[in-house]
């Protein structure tokens, strides 16, 4: 026989249908319960999965009556659905499935009359600083001895001339001539070195210009930089060339690289007294 086609007739003929991954069927003596094909493979209880195709299997050579050639899967078949939890007797159903213990947890309504435990003074007692509202002591209030923060030496100090200075190294700023994305031919300033993208857009202090890839360096160029490595001025001037170490501040740096976001431009600053020594020039501004 064919398998029933519309949802009356598998419902009349099917019985109920099952959402779980396994099924546990029984057979034994005349009565026939769900799948019987246990009795062909020579056991009394067997497992097979419960996909939609094995809702109603047509029977096939498992010593089946000639009376029925469909098997449904009845109300006797799902008292043998058991459940996929160890160490639970309660068969899994849809309308008994819920969280684990303690996994949901109810929050504590205080203030409902004296029957619920919580009533009146909420569990804070009467009075004091712990039954007043946000009445905690501050963070790191420690009774009014001197606290850990206190307590603990100082280490170390704050720089107030350091400064943050980008590195380029010379095997870059050989490749990026060698592109012509810079021209060698003029002079060479930071914002020249931003413009082209050798160096990253968040200047804090400066470009500092480093030796690696000295002895392939053969270019005759003339740059300013906020400092220069001793290997990398002496591979320049062997070329011909420059180098220049300028003084900006934070503001002066800001006109030199964006000059379009100041109407008017601002006086380039004097280094401190304590770096004087390490600039040659003050930056130059609007020229």
């Amino acid at each position: 026989a064919e398998a029933p086609k519309s949802g009356r007739e598998r419902e009349r003929r099917g019985g109920p249908m099952f959402l779980s991954r396994l099924i546990l069927a029984a057979t034994g003596g005349t009565g026939r319960v769900g799948l019987s094909r246990a009795q062909a493979l020579g056991s009394e209880l067997f497992a097979v999965r419960a996909r939609p195709s094995l809702r109603q299997l047509p029977a096939k050579s498992s010593g089946l009556s000639s009376s029925s050639s469909w098997l449904p899967l009845s109300t006797a078949a799902a008292a043998a659905l058991k459940p996929s939890f160890p160490g639970t007797s309660e068969a899994m159903k849809l309308n008994n499935i819920s969280d684990n213990k303690g996994a949901r947890k109810k929050r504590k309504r205080v203030g409902r009359g004296i029957g619920s435990g919580w009533g009146k003074t909420c569990g804070r007692g009467h009075k004091g600083q712990k039954a007043r509202s946000g009445g905690r002591p501050r963070l790191g209030f420690e009774g009014g001895q001197t606290p850990i923060r206190l307590r603990l030496p100082k280490r170390g100090f704050h720089n107030p001339h350091r400064r943050e200075y980008q590195w380029l190294n010379l095997y870059k700023l050989s490749s990026w001539i060698r592109q012509g994305r810079i021209d060698p031919e003029k002079l060479i300033t930071m914002k020249t070195l931003r413009d082209s993208g050798v160096v990253g857009k968040k200047i804090k202090d400066g470009v500092k210009l480093l030796g690696a890839g000295h002895k392939e360096f053969s270019h005759k160029i003339s740059i300013e930089v906020s400092s220069c490595s001793a290997l990398a001025r002496e591979s320049i001037e062997r070329q011909g060339g420059q180098v220049q170490t300028v003084y900006y501040n934070k503001l002066g740096l800001k006109a030199l690289l964006k000059p379009g976001t100041f109407d008017t431009l601002p006086f380039p600053a004097r280094p401190p007294p304590k770096l004087r020594h390490l600039f040659e020039y003050v930056g130059r501004l609007g020229q």
